[in-house]
């Protein structure tokens, strides 16, 4: 492992008593690896945080919510639910060693924001509610369900993950006075009023998740963080008949009960939400050999695999985009040289650095960057007014650098849509390292996944000031 945590350069050979065999992902808050446990021959994957982030005092809570993972996460054993085997420190920093799920993040599925069948919406929802009532009912809250903790297998199976800011119930939380957890665009009422938040919020989380799924879109549609808020208290969500003319007109009324303001007002366990699809006749059940009955759903096809020579983390199409255009300048060698720079950087910006220094031409690399900013989706500029509206959260403290608090909150704020409560970290971290609001934003980008959410976070950049 490296100082940082993040990988600049070849792979770690092992971590811990496991050898590494390749990257499985990268995120704002770690590193995902392939494993191998030779002591059992099977694959494992291997979670990390990055170092950086386990610095100060925002470090130690990052640090204690990662070991809270394992502990909480260890008592889920469900076949809907990625079994977590280990926990480890190597060099003052941790890992979680997890079962090694070979599927795709239900994100892939909506980034195209368009609706999923119903069947297969359905199949998707009915798991993870499964998996949600097998842990309230060991007293875990998840807290953070969305599509990017849900993976769906190739044989129609689900798995939800990642249960870094889940809480027991039993136990004493972590989370300190009006600090927001969980990922804005999923969050209940409660949660942004800096409520506890019970199993209820889970299910809120689980409704907005299945809108998505069968609208392409969320039931809020705040752009920005106080806008969102704002709707979430305030406003009725809206109809997925109108988003989805094709979905029956009962379902609303699900969906209006699952995404009620009033934790009260919702179902009250994952058991109730499903009985209520199977009352739409969109859920059936069948009996078992043991002569209990089991919930059938449709088999969920997944989307098409990537090549099989894409480096794991990285968007395929970014990739074979910037190969097309390299091979104008450099030939064949472009393949090799597009694959070789992704296993060694951190974010697209940093391999389009990189890969501009292999063009022996100004104008050539100037076009190359012209082309590959259109790919990113704005991810190396952008222009807006930011807004300065006060909303979630803890406050930034302070000025940092050259930036004054005001700022720094507001890129808080803007930011934290896209990743949660990370957003924090990343902002002062990446504030001591620019000069003007624009290049921050433009750097903070670089840790959104999605283009199309990179786009609408650079839209809110403040526009570039006259020197």
């Amino acid at each position: 492992m490296t100082d940082s945590g993040d990988i600049s350069g070849a792979l770690p050979p092992r971590i811990g008593r496991y050898r590494v065999r390749g990257l499985l992902g990268r995120g704002a808050m770690g590193m995902v690896y392939l494993g191998h446990d030779a002591a059992i021959d099977r694959p494992v994957a291997i979670k990390t945080i990055h170092r950086r982030l386990l610095q100060g005092e925002e470090g130690a809570e990052w640090l204690a919510r990662f070991r809270r993972e394992v502990r909480a996460a260890g008592r889920c054993l469900h076949p809907n639910i990625v079994t977590v085997f280990e926990y480890g420190e190597e060099e003052n920093a941790p890992y979680i060693v997890m079962e090694y799920v070979q599927g795709r993040e239900l994100r892939d599925y909506l980034k195209e924001r368009k609706p999923l069948p119903l069947a297969n919406a359905v199949a998707v929802i009915v798991q993870v509610l499964q998996a949600l009532g097998h842990a309230h009912a060991s007293g875990v809250v998840h807290r953070d369900i969305k599509p990017g903790n849900i993976i769906l297998l190739a044989d129609g199976q689900v798995k939800v993950t990642d249960f870094g800011i889940a809480r027991l119930e039993t136990g004493i939380g972590l989370t300190q006075d009006g600090m927001t957890v969980g990922t804005p665009g999923y969050m209940a009422p409660e949660q942004f009023r800096g409520e506890e938040a019970d199993r209820r919020a889970d299910l809120y989380a689980a409704a907005v998740v299945l809108f998505e799924m069968l609208t392409g879109a969320r039931p809020f549609d705040g752009r920005g963080a106080s806008e969102l808020m704002y709707q979430v208290l305030n406003q009725p969500p809206r109809r997925a008949t109108t988003l989805n003319p094709r979905l029956p007109l009962e379902l609303d009324a699900v969906l209006e009960r699952a995404l009620a303001k009033a934790p009260n007002d919702r179902f009250q366990d994952a058991g109730a939400f499903i009985a209520a699809l199977e009352g739409l006749k969109l859920v059936e059940r069948e009996a078992a050999a043991d002569g209990s009955t089991v919930i059938r759903v449709e088999p969920v096809q997944a989307p098409a695999p990537p090549p099989a020579n894409t480096p794991p983390g990285w968007d395929p199409v970014l990739l074979a985009q910037a190969e097309h255009w390299l091979i104008e300048v450099l030939g064949p060698v472009a393949k090799v040289l597009v694959r070789r720079t992704a296993l060694q950087v951190g974010s697209p910006a940093e391999l389009v650095q990189q890969l501009m220094a292999a063009i022996p031409g100004d104008q050539d690399r100037l076009l190359f960057q012209r082309r590959m900013r259109a790919v990113l989706g704005g991810a190396m500029t952008g222009l807006g007014t930011a807004t300065s509206a006060s909303v979630m959260g803890s406050q930034m403290s302070g000025s940092l650098g050259s930036f004054e608090q005001p700022v720094l909150e507001t890129a808080r704020r803007d930011l934290a849509v896209y990743l949660g409560p990370i957003a924090k970290v990343l902002v002062k971290q990446v504030a001591a390292k620019t000069r003007t609001p624009r290049e921050l934003y433009q750097r903070l980008a670089e840790h959104i996944p999605v283009a199309a959410d990179r786009a609408a976070f650079l839209k809110r950049a403040p526009p570039e000031t006259a020197g």
